[in-house]
């Protein structure tokens, strides 16, 4: 409670034991708010929705409570009326920045990005030093294909936090997509440096050192990897590809199988696993692989053209 509204408070107190009506109205709605959090915080989501839909009913004025109602239904599930919650608290205070990133991470959750761009870009305007928002705003933007827009974020988000988890992933993420591959490995290798436990680095850091003909580094990348996700298919795929560039072709064999088993639906590494067998001089299961290569591919067509399941 501030100084001032304190000082005010016992002074009505020792004048009339009275508190008066507005001092009482702000504290429920406080004390209201801070039940609902206590619930969010505790993991209590839909005692949260309760008591904020009871909260809206006793301050439908307060952009607070509805900003908490958002909160409550995103976590539940409930998007549609989160982004209704959401939309109504910043119709009752547009200054309020929290509600515009709100929005913004619902429009992500659904794969809406020209919303979220639009929200985040709002909410920057408000806030310029999160550093977070502007790796959201970036994700954004790389998704509708503005790529450089996008770089420009990531930039910015490390300028403000150069440790912040997951901007030098995007960041390199984007130079890739851009074949600039130098500066790609770059941003990966300091990803891994500042949020190790993120396997999703070592995979594309990975594929770009065996890509440059660096099997050896490539190598260490997705076994780093793998201790971390045994089972993950992108781990044991790369691996394979490795030993397949090293010449080591049953150890490829091995890797190779266990990454059809994690997804025995790919194409590619059903092809991989062709190779290693024709290297081998395995004619008859190379072929076999060979064939629901094409027979996966036909598959993925049919799927893509919108007529799987339709009888010949």
């Amino acid at each position: 409670m501030g100084t001032l509204r304190y000082c005010v408070l016992v002074l009505a107190l020792l004048a009339t034991q009275i508190v008066p009506l507005s001092l009482r109205a702000q504290d429920s709605e406080q004390s209201a708010t801070d039940t609902i959090q206590s619930a969010l915080k505790s993991g209590h989501i839909d005692q949260a929705v309760d008591q904020a839909r009871e909260a809206v009913g006793r301050y439908p004025n307060s952009s607070r409570v509805f900003q908490l109602l958002g909160v409550a239904l995103f976590k539940k599930g409930a998007s549609a009326d989160a982004q209704t919650a959401f939309r109504r608290a910043i119709e009752l205070d547009p200054s309020v920045p929290q509600n515009y990133y709100d929005l913004a991470l619902v429009d992500l959750s659904e794969k809406a990005y020209t919303r979220a761009a639009a929200r985040l870009e709002t909410y920057l305007r408000l806030d310029p030093g999160n550093a977070t928002a502007h790796v959201l705003l970036g994700h954004a933007y790389h998704n509708l294909n503005e790529t450089a827009p996008a770089i420009e974020q990531f930039k910015k988000s490390l300028a403000l936090d150069p440790q912040l988890p997951l901007a030098h992933y995007h960041l390199g993420f984007a130079y890739q997509s851009q074949g600039n591959l130098k500066d790609a490995l770059e941003e990966f290798r300091k990803e891994i440096q500042f949020n190790p436990t993120f396997v999703e680095s070592y995979w594309h850091a990975g594929d770009i050192e065996l890509e440059q003909g660096n099997a050896a580094a490539a190598e260490e990348l997705f076994q780093k990897g793998l201790r971390l996700k045994p089972a993950d298919f992108e781990g044991r795929y790369g691996l394979g590809r490795v030993r397949l560039a090293k010449k080591q072709f049953p150890a490829a064999q091995t890797e190779l199988e266990r990454a059809i088993e994690l997804e025995p639906a790919n194409v590619e590494a059903h092809y991989a696993l062709a190779r290693a067998y024709q290297q081998m001089g395995n004619s008859k299961s190379a072929q076999a692989q060979f064939a629901l290569c094409a027979q996966l591919n036909a598959e993925r067509q049919r799927t893509a053209s919108g007529i799987a399941g339709k009888q010949p």
